[in-house]
């Protein structure tokens, strides 16, 4: 058995840490991106940790510039995987499931493969090039899956809990996520700051009675009292499941929501209005060309970084409400991450943990033949009992608690 994972950025560590964790059952490892030394950096972390469980089992970094689907059909032959992880930006994921078709081995991700901010790109068209491959994978016999990550992916295997064993019907569906911890600096984003910006700039897009609406990013907001950290003003935002829980899962509204300090809001909008977060070239006065989203991106903190010293947890999970038994139900499931024990563990921030273990999870049901059945799903259309079973066993535990019944209190800002 063996897997090659793509991509070593911060959710790339602790998919590396965790695969390295469980390599009696996924086998060799190979790391590749376009900086071989980053996946060399990870693999001395692993080494450090001593976090590889099975010494005999092999742990390599390789080069590979995943623009290129003939170097990564080339890679995929050498190493020969059973699974290919793409750890990826997400705009390499339609080269990497392709390389993966042509090779007709399995492919695994954790968002989808738009940026939820250009033209054409948004929620309501989200996962529609990755479904294209739905027949080709099929075909050839190799399975994929899609937005294995936590939101997308444990969120909607939440709602697939739910929908299983918790309610007999759905009314709405709000994925909730809040960050409550502190990494000691005036402004850093948690994951690459290029996908970061691009994600949360773009207009919200929410399933509501039967049509998808669109309003501007931050104008609707409510506040929400998560388990453990208490209450956080929220936002709604496109997001990646959204989309695929309004494909697999009938409910009358669904939506994503995002916490964010009002420091934080200060500052985003302040690098927006003076085109700070564009990713459009500009001509600067000496004739070179220049991205400011790029130049951002260089001057912000590698989210890498920020782990040794964050403090405080996480809150994802997914409200859902509904009937039972005749009767209305509100039930939020949900996870609480903290960043220190995710530094303790494998050498990171919990925002790329809370990511990166949920992947292994779901890998770790793919080589076990629980998620292996040939084509393309999202999350919420798998069985949960074995992922929600083997996910605490990788890091992250869950729960669910009653609330009252009731929509939340939305207020729309300018």
């Amino acid at each position: 058995m063996s897997i090659l994972q793509i991509g070593a950025g911060g959710v790339g560590w602790v998919v590396a840490h965790k695969a390295a964790q469980n390599n009696d059952i996924l086998g060799d490892i190979t790391i590749a991106s376009r900086t071989i030394s980053k996946c060399e950096k990870i693999i001395e972390s692993i080494q450090g940790k001593n976090n590889l469980k099975d010494t005999a089992k092999k742990l390599e970094a390789r080069a590979v510039n995943a623009d290129d689907v003939d170097a990564l059909v080339a890679l995929i032959h050498d190493v020969q995987p059973d699974l290919v992880i793409n750890v990826g930006p997400p705009w390499v994921n339609m080269n990497i499931m392709e390389a993966c078709y042509q090779a007709k081995v399995s492919y695994l991700d954790t968002s989808v493969a738009v940026d939820l901010c250009s033209e054409g790109q948004q929620v309501p068209q989200a996962y529609d090039w990755q479904w294209g491959y739905r027949e080709k994978f099929k075909q050839a016999g190799i399975t994929g899956i899609l937005g294995a990550g936590f939101d997308p992916g444990v969120v909607s295997v939440f709602a697939a809990y739910a929908v299983k064993h918790l309610f007999d019907e759905i009314d709405s569906i709000d994925v909730m996520d809040v960050n409550a911890g502190d990494h000691g600096k005036k402004f850093a984003t948690n994951f690459d700051p290029e996908t970061n910006m691009l994600e949360i700039q773009g207009d919200s897009f929410f399933w509501e009675d039967g049509e998808w609406k669109q309003v501007g990013c931050h104008t609707r907001m409510h506040e929400f009292d998560f388990p453990v950290v208490g209450k956080h003003k929220v936002y709604s935002m496109a997001h990646d499941e959204v989309r695929s829980l309004k494909e697999f899962i009938p409910a009358k509204r669904i939506e994503f929501w995002m916490g964010f300090g009002d420091r934080y809001l200060n500052y985003f909008n302040v690098m927006r209005d003076i085109g700070l977060l564009s990713p459009d070239p500009v001509t600067l006065p000496d004739g070179y060309e220049v991205q400011p989203l790029h130049v951002l991106k260089a001057l912000l903190p590698d989210p890498t970084s920020l782990a040794p010293g964050y403090t405080g947890n996480t809150c994802i999970g997914t409200w859902v409400q509904g009937m039972k038994d005749g009767q209305p139900r509100s039930v939020f499931l949900y996870n609480i991450a903290d960043h220190e024990v995710a530094y303790k563990d494998v050498e990171h921030q919990a925002i790329s943990y809370t990511t990166g273990v949920p992947a292994i999870t779901a890998a770790i049901q793919y080589f076990k033949g629980k998620w292996a059945e040939a084509g393309v799903f999202n999350m919420e259309q798998l069985d949960p009992d074995p992922f929600l079973k083997t996910m605490p066993d990788i890091g992250l535990d869950w729960d669910y608690q009653e609330l009252e019944v009731g929509q939340p209190d939305i207020q729309i800002l300018k």
